[in-house]
């Protein structure tokens, strides 16, 4: 009877231990799994943290610094062109252009429109001669200069001493020319020179 007694103690005190035993273990890993869970937690906080943290980076460098209000655009209607009507070439042109060009009087290229850059060189040459520089040559003024032109391009060696002789050198043929021209020598016109002081009121049209 004592016997079975202390087996049945036994019995009870073993099972009794199993669970303390058990219990004490199972509390260890409890706590090591919580230490666990709480490093791992805080290692993917940082790293969530990190990454915004990243992005807000990112959307900063690409969003501009400054924001403006939108302003209203206003519109605009294109500025009409004006065109200047073209203004013919012609063979009289291109010979008035030659005799400037060259005196000396710069008329520009040599197409035959009398523009604002022939009319310019007619008025230089208008006023070296002493008329009034008005720009729209007169019958004998545009007779004189195409003549003078003509007979310098064919006088040779003669051309070249006349203007080496004068103190105006290629423009003073203008003048030796019409010296000439007024007082009947080498080449006989039909038109009488100008006067130097009042210019003439017939004008060749261009």
């Amino acid at each position: 009877m004592l016997s079975k007694t202390l087996i049945s103690a036994a019995i009870a005190a073993s099972l009794a231990l199993v669970p303390a035993t058990q219990a004490a273990a199972d509390k260890k890993d409890f706590i090591a799994g919580a230490i666990l869970g709480g490093i791992g937690g805080a290692i993917i906080n940082n790293e969530v943290r990190k990454n915004k943290q990243r992005q807000a980076a990112r959307q900063r460098a690409v969003a501009p610094r400054t924001t403006y209000a939108a302003k209203p655009r206003t519109y605009r209607a294109p500025a009409k062109k004006t065109y200047r009507p073209s203004i013919p070439a012609t063979t009289e042109g291109r010979e008035i252009q030659s005799s400037l060009n060259y005196f000396g009087f710069d008329a520009g290229s040599i197409d035959g429109r009398v523009g604002s850059k022939t009319r310019d060189a007619i008025s230089d040459y208008q006023r070296y001669m002493g008329y009034q520089g008005t720009g729209q040559l007169t019958t004998f003024q545009q007779h004189l200069l195409t003549s003078s032109y003509l007979r310098a391009e064919a006088g040779g060696n003669q051309t070249f001493q006349d203007i080496a002789s004068h103190p105006d050198g290629t423009r003073g043929l203008l003048k030796l020319y019409r010296e000439e021209l007024a007082s009947g020598g080498s080449q006989q016109r039909t038109l009488r020179p100008e006067p130097s002081v009042a210019p003439s009121a017939a004008y060749t049209d261009l």
